[in-house]
Formats: C-alpha cells, sequence, structure tokens
C-alpha cells in the first residue's frame, strides 16, 4: 500500500497517508472511508500510549476528564459558583418551607382560639361550624338499658329521653353573653369571695427582732415610704476562687450606738470561705409562734451578731491595665537589637544577641562575647551605647547572675504600671503564710517580687524625691492589711513630714497614733528598745528562743499570742538631725537584737548620705531597696555599689536582699492614694480602731533606760528633777528648750521633765507658742522639799 505506481519504491507519503486512516488498528483499512474515523499519526500515538499506560477503561476516563476540562475552559464554567448558587437554591427553598408550616401553623392557632372564645362572634352567629359538627347524643352509645338517670328536684320524674334531648330546631339556641334567669323556686345563698391572691407565708423567713433604735412605727413601713438613712451595706465586687468571674459582695458595716452597743447588718448570703465570720445567734426561738412582736423589738443588740476582724479584700484595688500598645513590637526589638550589635562592632567588638527579655520599664539585651573579648571593653562603653541607642539611663549587668552572657538594659519609650492588685491577688501570694509578707512588684522578665519582712529581718529603702519611694511604702503597708489580721502585725509609724503616713490613723493594726513630732519619735525608739527587752525575760521564762517558740508555748497554754510589731520611719534624715545620737543608739539595738522578739524595721530616707546612714545602721541592716538617686556616691551608700544613679524613677528599682549576691531590677507595685483610702476607709468601717490609752503614753513618753514605761508609772522621779524645778524658777518660766541650753541633755528627758512637772502640779499644761505658766512659788518650792527630806 505504500509502494509507488510501479511498485518498485516504498513512498513516505503513501506511508503517511495509511497511518493517518488506520491509526493503531490495520483492520480499517478494508472498511469504507464512510464509516471509518481517520485517527492519524498524532491520535494513533496517543491512542497507543494511552493503551500502553492506562489499559483501555483508564484511557476512556482520562479522555472523558481532558474533555470536561475543555468544555469548562472553552465555556468558562466555575463549579464553585455552581455549587454555590445550587446551595442558596436549596437554602432559600427550605426557609420557603419553613415560613410556610409557620404560617400555616399560626393560621389553626387563630382558628382554635377563634372558636373557643365565644365573646369574639356577633349575636346570632353559629359559633360552631356545621361541618364539623357531630351531632352525637348521650344516650346512643350506652351498653346498659335505657331508665332514668337524673333525680328531678320538682318532684316530677319525668324520664329523660332522646327525644326530649332533642328538643327544638337549632341545637345550641343559648346566648352565652347573657346569663340564663334564676329560678325562682330555687334558694339561692350567696357566696363569700374568694381572694386570687396565692398564700406565700410557708416561703418567708422568720420575722427578725427590730433592733431597740428604730421605730417599730417605721419598720412598718414599706421600702419607698422610709426615711432614707446611712446604708449598712457596702458592695465589693471580689474574685471568687480561680474563676475569672467577679461577683458583687455585701459587707455589714458596724454601726456604733449612742450607748456604745453595736449593730452589724446580717447577711443574706453565704459566707466565703476565705472570709471566716464568727456569728453567734441571738438567745430567741425564731421559730416560737407564740412569741410575741412586743419581745422582739425589744431585744437586746447585744444578742445580735459579733464579728471578727475581716481583712481588706483586693478588690478594692485597681485591676491591672493590659496595655498592649505600650509593648514594643518582635520587629522594633530587633531592629534594636541589631543596632546594637553594629555599635559593637564599630567599637571592635564582637558579640552576638543571645536572648532578648522585654519587661514593664526595661528592656534587656543578652549579648555572647566573641572569643578574647574581655567584659570590661563592653563595661566601659555605656556612653556610647547610650549615644547609639539615643536613650538615657542605659545600665549594663556584666555578667548577668546564672547566665555566660551580659545584659545591656535600654528604658522602653513608655512604662507599663504594674498594679498591686495584680500581685497580692495571685495564687503564688496567697500561698504564703507569713502575715509579714508583701508584694514589691516585678523584675524585667515580669515575675513577681514578693518578700517577708520577718525573714529580711528589716528592710532599708533610699531614693530621690519623685522616684517612688512613698509609693513603695504604701504598696508594703496596703500588703500586710490585705493579708495579716491586728492579733498578728501590730504597727508603730513615724511620719516626720506629717503628710504621708497620717491617713494610716485610726487602722486597727496601729498601737498608737502616727508619731509626726521628730522629738517624740526618738521616745517611740526607746519604748521598742523597752518591748524588745521585755520580750526577751518573757523568753527566758518560757525556756524559749525566739518569737515564735514562745507563741507556741502560749498557743498549748490557750494564751494570745504575742503579735509580730513593724517600725515604720518615712524618713530618718529628719530624725537624725534632731537627736541623732539617741535615734541611732536605739535603731542599733533594734537592728541588731529585735529580730529574734518579733520587732522589724522599715526605714526609708531620700537623703542617702553617710551621716543620715551611718556605718552602724547599713552594718545591721543588709535587706534594701535603692530608687533612683543623683549620684553614684549616693548609690554605693546604700547598695556598696554603684548603679542605683542610672535608673530611671518612677518605681525603677534595685532589690538588693540578703540572700542574693547582686541587687535585682524592677518596676515597683503602684498603688494610688485613692486606692489607699478605699482600703482604710474599708478597715474603719467594719473594725474600729481603738488605741491602748497606757500603751500610747507610754510610747511617746519613754526614755533611754526605762524599758518603755514612764518613770512616773514606776513611783520614781528623774534625778535631775529637783535641779529642772530650780531653773524654771529661776528662769519665771518653763520649757523645754531652757531645760536643753541649761542642764545640757537631750529633747526626750528634757520634755519628759516637762511632763513630771506638769503632772505633779508645778507648771500649767502647754498652751501653743507661749511658755509655760507656774504654778507654785520659791518658798512653795522650798517647803515640798523640805517635807521630802523629813
Amino acid at each position: 500500500m505504500c509502494m509507488d505506481s510501479t511498485g518498485n519504491e516504498a513512498l513516505a507519503s503513501n506511508a503517511f497517508a495509511v497511518l493517518w486512516k488506520s491509526g493503531i488498528d490495520p483492520s480499517v483499512l478494508g472498511k469504507s472511508d464512510a464509516l471509518v474515523l481517520s485517527g492519524g499519526v498524532i491520535g494513533g500515538s496517543l491512542a497507543l500510549a494511552l493503551r500502553l499506560l492506562a489499559a483501555k477503561t483508564g484511557a476512556l476516563i482520562i479522555i472523558s476528564a481532558f474533555t470536561l476540562a475543555q468544555i469548562i475552559v472553552i465555556f468558562n464554567v466555575s463549579l464553585t459558583r455552581t455549587a454555590t448558587k445550587t446551595a442558596e437554591a436549596i437554602r432559600a427553598t427550605t426557609q420557603r418551607a419553613q415560613e410556610a408550616f409557620r404560617s400555616g401553623r399560626d393560621g389553626q392557632r387563630e382558628f382554635a382560639g377563634s372558636q373557643s372564645d365565644p365573646a369574639n362572634h356577633e349575636e346570632g352567629e353559629d359559633i360552631f361550624d356545621s361541618s364539623y359538627a357531630v351531632d352525637v347524643s348521650p344516650f346512643d352509645e350506652l351498653p346498659y338499658e335505657r331508665h332514668p338517670g337524673f333525680i328531678d328536684l320538682n318532684g316530677t320524674d319525668a324520664p329523660m329521653t332522646a327525644s326530649s334531648y332533642r328538643c327544638g330546631s337549632t341545637p345550641f339556641d343559648m346566648d352565652l353573653n347573657k346569663p340564663p334567669a334564676p329560678d325562682p323556686q330555687v334558694a339561692l345563698t350567696p357566696r363569700e369571695p374568694v381572694s386570687r391572691k396565692v398564700n406565700t407565708d410557708f416561703i418567708k423567713e422568720a420575722a427578725e427582732p427590730i433592733p431597740t433604735g428604730i421605730d417599730p412605727a417605721i419598720s412598718d413601713m414599706p421600702g419607698f415610704l422610709k426615711p432614707a438613712g446611712d446604708s449598712t451595706w457596702l458592695d465589693i465586687s471580689v474574685k471568687s476562687g480561680e474563676t475569672p468571674a467577679k461577683v458583687v459582695q455585701h459587707i455589714p458595716i458596724k454601726r456604733i450606738d449612742v450607748n456604745g452597743s453595736e449593730y452589724i447588718a446580717r447577711e443574706s448570703g453565704p459566707v466565703p470561705a476565705d472570709r471566716t465570720v464568727v456569728r453567734q445567734q441571738s438567745v430567741r426561738a425564731a421559730a416560737d409562734p407564740n412569741r410575741s412582736k412586743e419581745s422582739e423589738r425589744t431585744a437586746s443588740p447585744r444578742n445580735a451578731v459579733k464579728q471578727s476582724y475581716r481583712t481588706a479584700p483586693p478588690a478594692l484595688l485597681k485591676a491591672d491595665r493590659q496595655d498592649e500598645a505600650a509593648r514594643s513590637s518582635k520587629n522594633t526589638l530587633a531592629a534594636q537589637g541589631k543596632k546594637l550589635v553594629d555599635t559593637l562592632a564599630s567599637f571592635g567588638v564582637d558579640a552576638k544577641v543571645v536572648n532578648v527579655t522585654h519587661g514593664p520599664a526595661i528592656t534587656r539585651f543578652e549579648l555572647a562575647p566573641g572569643p578574647g573579648i574581655k567584659v570590661s571593653r563592653i563595661v566601659n562603653l555605656t556612653d556610647d551605647l547610650a549615644l547609639a541607642m539615643a536613650s538615657v539611663g542605659v545600665r549594663i549587668e556584666a555578667p548577668i547572675p546564672g547566665k555566660s552572657a551580659i545584659g545591656i538594659e535600654i528604658p522602653n519609650a513608655e512604662t507599663v504600671p504594674v498594679s498591686l492588685r495584680s500581685l497580692i491577688d495571685s495564687p503564688s501570694f496567697r500561698k504564703l503564710e507569713s502575715p509579714l509578707a508583701v508584694a514589691l512588684g516585678r523584675d524585667i522578665p515580669g515575675n513577681p517580687i514578693f518578700c517577708d519582712l520577718s525573714t529580711m529581718p528589716h528592710l532599708l529603702i533610699a531614693g530621690a524625691t519623685g522616684s517612688g519611694k512613698s509609693v513603695c511604702i504604701n504598696a508594703i503597708l496596703i500588703s500586710i492589711l490585705c493579708k495579716a489580721t491586728p492579733d498578728e502585725v501590730k504597727l508603730i509609724m513615724i511620719d516626720p513630714k506629717v503628710v504621708e503616713l497620717s491617713m494610716y490613723n485610726g487602722i486597727p493594726h496601729l498601737l498608737a497614733p502616727v508619731v509626726t513630732d521628730p522629738k517624740k519619735a526618738a521616745n517611740t525608739l526607746n519604748w521598742a528598745v523597752g518591748e524588745m527587752t521585755r520580750r526577751y525575760a518573757l523568753f527566758a521564762e518560757a525556756s524559749v528562743r525566739d518569737f515564735r517558740g514562745y507563741n507556741e508555748v502560749l498557743k498549748i497554754n490557750r494564751e494570745p499570742s504575742l503579735p509580730l510589731i513593724l517600725i515604720v520611719i518615712d524618713e530618718l534624715a529628719d530624725l537624725m538631725q534632731v537627736a541623732s545620737k539617741e535615734v541611732e543608739e536605739s535603731i542599733a539595738r533594734l537592728t541588731a537584737m529585735a529580730r529574734a522578739a518579733g520587732i522589724h524595721l522599715l526605714i526609708a530616707t531620700q537623703r542617702p548620705s553617710v551621716d543620715v546612714i551611718t556605718g552602724v545602721i547599713k552594718a545591721n541592716i543588709p535587706s534594701r531597696i535603692a530608687f533612683a538617686v543623683s549620684s553614684q556616691v549616693d548609690s554605693r551608700t546604700i547598695l556598696d555599689m554603684g548603679g542605683a544613679e542610672k535608673l530611671l524613677g518612677r518605681g525603677d528599682m534595685l532589690y538588693y536582699p540578703q540572700s542574693m549576691a547582686k541587687p535585682q531590677r524592677g518596676q515597683g507595685a503602684f498603688v494610688s492614694d485613692s486606692e489607699v483610702e478605699a482600703v482604710i476607709e474599708y478597715l474603719k468601717a467594719q473594725n474600729m480602731g481603738t488605741y491602748d490609752p497606757e500603751t500610747a503614753e507610754a510610747i511617746v513618753s519613754a526614755s533611754p533606760g526605762h524599758s518603755g514605761e514612764s518613770a512616773h508609772s514606776k513611783g520614781e522621779d528623774d534625778e535631775l528633777l529637783p535641779q529642772a524645778v530650780d531653773i524654771i524658777l529661776t528662769a519665771g518660766s518653763a520649757s523645754v528648750s531652757i531645760l536643753q541650753r541649761r542642764m545640757n541633755i537631750g529633747y526626750p528627758r528634757a520634755a519628759r521633765l516637762i511632763d513630771v512637772m506638769q503632772e505633779k502640779g508645778y507648771i500649767g499644761p502647754f498652751e501653743g507658742s507661749k511658755p509655760r505658766k507656774l504654778l507654785i512659788t520659791q518658798t512653795q518650792w522650798l517647803e515640798i522639799q523640805a517635807r521630802k527630806g523629813d
């Protein structure tokens, strides 16, 4: 078939024609052209390849898929759009069917309602449709013999039959809107009115007794007619357990009557487990039905409720504000790290960033120096790094404790405040059992910083004005007030600045009012020394070593335990200016010996110089907190090393406890004045603070060597009293300054001599700026001395 016309040569053109007609099936060559579809060389090659690779069935599937793809491409058919339209059509059809079903059901309800309400039909209209009315006789379905089943009240025994039942042409001819006329032969009995109110007396609580201070007439009034008065409930939003949900806790407020009795509102809900309240029920029996209301009204308020101390809930403080806008992004931190490495490389220092810690106030870049790079080379580049990073207060910690890296601390563009509530409301703080456990703030990674003042055992806080020193003291005090009871911790506050701690007056933790006179503060420290000596004598009698051992003995004997005493001094510099010798001696004795006696000191100053923080004081106070100071000299006075001069202020601190080898940088907890006032007002409202007059007088009038008790309480007079009386009689007036100048004594002893002379009636009371009046003459004084000699 491929040969030419001569039959001598095979032509390629003929071979292509044969292949075009046969494809892969040579049998089609003998068939008619009309019945054969030519495959061609390409078609035959494709068909042969498909048969070899996928067999006949697979080839058909591949060809069908290819054909479908060509149709989709040519006609621009979208399967997704088609499926979406199909789903929308199905959804619309379903909604229409549901709406039709609901409308049909509503129509059935309206139809049933219109049939059941005869008042909605007009007069003369049939209530029931005749097509649905079925005439059923009560006599048709009776299986027993038909006989009279009713009794005729009129005396006739006419039986009721089916014919009498169907009397009348209309089955239902009564008018429901017009009641039938009563039968005159039947006597009508009037009915008693029936109340439609449901009796709920069985679910009411027993009536509470009306306090004697409330008028019974007012108590019986409705709530909207009662006169307005002070609320007896305080709504506090608290956190319940470990869940973040907030609940409102109704807390009763203690009210004091004119006769000194207490009224405490009874709580309506259950008492939380962490706020234990000791209650004593009154003598009356609420279930006694024979008890008169008059006896309940005259019940004594003392038998109502007694309540124990309630600590201030953390809900009084503000919640932590999560400000994500103030936190730097990862790209910003990466750019700063690269810039830091490039700056070091420009000075020939090879280093790489191995870790970045982004804290509330600063960001610490941890660098690993290259081989052969000394740490001192990086430390000496502090100012150059601050210039390159365009920041103030770059601090280098070389090396970081526990890591083989150097920390470069760079301030953030914006400081995120650390709220006190987020610290004291955390589970880790609740686990601390010590009454003197306090929350200080958070470190650079954001971990909380807690400390226990009973193990420190004393704390020194120093910093310039506005650095956050007073806020730190408030955070420490609020932490104690929210955790400890007055039976566990007692406070003595000395505030020479007058305005910082005076707001704490009236809380139940205070042993005496806040001491604001720097001259009387020395007496307070003398009392603390005497109290320490007295406690050591008690320990010796009980054969114990320290405060905890003595409290264990008291607990076994079921006696009240000794409380811890925390002495807070807000400004030490003012005390050192007035009576430096007495103050330094008292602080030295307390810091050296008072820990075992359960007495601890919290001392703060804004002038950390060597004449304020002397070597004796610093040697006995190993735990310190440094805020921002002006010079490296002040930093060395506080921490014995530099670094505090690089702090930023506003709570940026270096915490250096006794247990750490190097200071720890952190952001102090912030508590505002309004939060402090809220906690104090809560404590005052729930627990009235009362001072022991004798203890308060002994605290402010103690003198050295008298163990916290006044000389007059022992029946002894100061040996300098006769000389002091002679001086004031000669001068013609009495004042503390005269005795200090003439007798060369300190203020505490001179003030005590003036107080003794006033108690004995030698001089008059204090009259402000005027000198005290003399109440005796020289002759009377000589007679007094003569009587003592006899």
